[in-house]
């Protein structure tokens, strides 16, 4: 039986690393995308994050089952807001939603946030109205009159965070896992939006902490292990993957006390 993998936004940086990857290990890889992979061994769909009908339209080309999903793409903050959420937090539920009945069990959805959203359990009472849209175009509207005073993308990627949490809870029963990874600063072809929409302050003490940069396909890696089989007893959890940057600010505030 072919063991087939998803992957949206693998036509560049984490996801198209991590295409290629599963691909070198004889997984047959289908990415979804607004444009197509250059890489001729992953096969491609069409598919706007931002567009529910677009993802909907995705799905319906799908044949058969899937092993696993990983839902790597997304947006920097300098983008819309209402485009950040749509394609960082919205999308991914929306594909994800229409895509669990068809994933066999022993499956695994993998969801890629951001060290940005590790702070969700302080924010949680703001996440919640939000968490409990049920659809695509609630969430936008919760979006439009809410209109949160912080970065929108910072929300965007707690919210995928939460949702994995909660989400995992419910999928564990019909034998599909449900973890997150949470990168530090990436070196991707998005890496100049981030730095320009993220504190120049915060970014230099991550990269100080880390020392440098992350290669894309050092972030794939741990994305393929969580939708392997080898991580077949993890559910629910979310991998930092920021090389130290989460636990130094924990033992420098643990230090303060």
């Amino acid at each position: 039986m072919t063991t087939v993998f998803l992957v949206t936004g693998a036509s560049s940086g984490v996801g198209r690393a991590l295409a290629q990857f599963l691909a070198r290990h004889g997984v047959s890889v289908v990415g979804l995308d607004r444009r197509e992979p250059p890489d001729r061994e992953i096969s491609h769909l069409t598919c706007d994050l931002a567009d529910p009908t677009s993802i909907d339209a995705a799905v319906g080309r799908l044949d058969g089952q899937v092993d696993a999903l990983a839902n790597v793409a997304g947006v920097p903050g300098t983008a819309p807001a209402e485009s950040v959420l749509a394609v960082n937090f919205l999308g991914m539920r929306h594909l994800t939603e229409s895509l669990l009945g068809r994933i066999r069990r022993g499956g695994s959805v993998v969801n890629v946030s951001s060290a940005e959203g590790r702070h969700w359990v302080a924010h949680l009472g703001e996440l919640r109205p939000l968490l409990a849209t049920r659809t695509f175009a609630e969430g936008l509207r919760w979006c439009r009159e809410q209109r949160p005073d912080r970065s929108i993308y910072d929300v965007s990627k707690e919210a995928v965070l939460a949702y994995t949490t909660a989400s995992s809870t419910l999928t564990w029963s019909d034998g599909v896992r449900m973890n997150a990874v949470a990168p530090g600063t990436v070196r991707t072809p998005s890496l100049p939006e981030i730095e320009r929409s993220t504190d120049p302050r915060r970014l230099a003490r991550s990269r100080t902490a880390a020392g440098r940069d992350a290669e894309a396909s050092e972030i794939a890696s741990v994305v393929a292990f969580l939708m392997s089989n080898e991580s077949r007893w993890v559910n629910g959890q979310t991998l930092a993957a920021d090389g130290g940057v989460s636990a130094a600010t924990t033992w420098a505030a643990l230090q303060s006390r």
